[in-house]
Parts: structure tokens; sequence; C-alpha cells
């Protein structure tokens, strides 16, 4: 591959600024980032959306590949341990296609697979957590917070005790709350505008520091080669409808940005 010109690089960096600019904790380069290895960030989301003040966050991995050797493998957006051995996944979905029960179904078994030890008996497996953001509502239910439980009998509800606990959050319905503040909080765009102070410097930083900044260009070149190689048309026809939605543009100006092929662009249209 050809060494790009000082002219290919000033364009590039300018596209990348662009982007990091209007991105969002919805948006999954950007939310990667800022809770990478942030167990602040980690404790703050699962406080929040548990509901509990006894969870102490010991570990936070974004975009954590759980290995399926027999079949296919699942990536958490940002999984987070506690010191009881309590798993938390926060799934960020901007569409309805990626929050579906039998996602959710398949995600708890491989985060319990990827947990217990050969020795280990079944009861030892720990208290699970799977929360979907969602960008808008995909359980057709208006409220901030759908928790999903499962109950055994016909006549006589009972909670069926397997220690899953699974909810979704659409953070369009953001109120004044803690969690309602924490939704409004992932949709914003700038750091001033954000509730949490521990997300808003984190945010500032990423936006505005010229470390941060620097940081974020160079994430966002491995992104983007990383999309380019993938050459999937859905993939590139979903990343188009995001920097659509994200910076309010056009169909040909995304995949400018993008740097999605001539030749590959009339496919891409056909999925828009």
């Amino acid at each position: 591959m050809p060494t790009p010109t000082e002219e290919e690089r000033e364009r590039r960096r300018a596209r990348n600024l662009e982007l990091i600019q209007s991105f969002r904790l919805m948006d999954d380069p950007f939310m990667t980032r800022v809770f990478q290895d942030d167990i602040e960030g980690g404790q703050l989301l699962a406080t929040i959306m548990t509901g509990r003040d006894d969870i102490t966050v010991t570990k936070v991995i974004t975009q954590h590949d759980l290995p399926n050797l027999r079949g296919r493998s699942v990536r958490l957006d940002i999984h987070a341990f506690d010191h009881d051995r309590r798993d938390i996944d926060v799934e960020i979905q901007r569409t309805k296609k990626g929050a579906t029960p039998k996602r959710i179904r398949y995600i708890s078994s491989l985060m319990d697979a990827n947990f217990l030890t050969q020795r280990e008996d079944f009861e030892d497996l720990p208290e699970q957590y799977i929360f979907f953001v969602t960008e808008k509502n995909v359980t057709g239910i208006n409220k901030l917070v759908v928790p999903i439980r499962r109950y055994m009998g016909a006549e006589r509800a009972i909670l069926f005790k397997d220690d899953i606990h699974i909810a979704y959050f659409n953070s369009s319905l953001a109120d004044d709350t803690p969690l309602g503040k924490l939704m409004h909080d992932f949709q914003c765009r700038r750091a001033e505008d954000m509730h949490y102070p521990l997300l808003r410097e984190k945010v500032r930083y990423y936006k505005e520091n010229k470390e941060g900044v620097n940081t974020m260009c160079d994430l966002m070149e491995e992104y983007l080669k990383q999309e380019r190689a993938e050459g999937k048309a859905e993939s590139k026809a979903e990343s188009v409808r995001s920097l659509m939605e994200s910076l309010n543009c056009t169909k040909e100006k995304a995949m400018e940005l993008l740097k999605i092929p001539v030749e590959f662009q009339p496919k891409i249209l056909a999925l828009l």
C-alpha cells in the first residue's frame, strides 16, 4: 500500500476530528475508548443501572470477546466484574436488530460458559446482569427502563430464581432521575451538556484535550481500517446509517467520510 501524502493525512485528520466531535457515548468507537479499563465509570453504570449500592466493580473490559470454540463467539460492549463475582454486561444498541431476546439468551449462555471452570458446580455461577441501552423504544413499552423477569406457573406466577437480571433502557426517555440523567449523558455530543462530572471529564478529554484527541484520531484510523477490511455490504450500510444520524448528513457525505469505494457504493445505496 502506498504511503499517504501529507495532503491525504491532513484530510484524514480533518475527517476524524469531525467524527470525534459528533460522537456520543451511544457510538461504539467513542464508548469503547471512554470506558476501557475505567473502574470508576463501570462503577457509576453498575450502581445506577442495578439500583444497588452494594456492588463494587473491580474490572472493566470494553469490546470483550467471549469465545465459542464450536460456534459463534460474542463481543460484549462494556463487561464489568464485581468483587462478589457478579457479572455485568452493558450493551449499547442503536437499532432494534441487535437487541432481540434470542441475542440476549446467547450472550447469557456464553457469559456463563466462560465463567464456570471445569471443577466448579453449577451453583457457583455468578449473579448476572445484562443491560441493553437503546437509542429508541425497541420493546414497545414506553418506559425509561423495562426489566425482564422469568416466571414459573400459569396460575401462580413464581419468580424463577436463576440470578439473571435483564433490562432494556430507552435513552430517548431521559428524565431528572439518576438513571434518566445517565441516559441523557449517553446522548450528549458536548461535554458541557452532561450531568455526571466523571463522564463529562472523560468526554472532554477525548474531544478537547490535545493528547486525548490524538489518541481518538489514531483509534479512528484503526476503526475505519477494520470497517473497510470487513467489506460486508450490510455492515457498511449500518455504518452509513449511523453516520447520517450522527452528523445529519447525506448518504453521499457519509460514504465519503467512511471512504467507501465508488464501485461499492451502489450496493450500499440499495440497502439504505
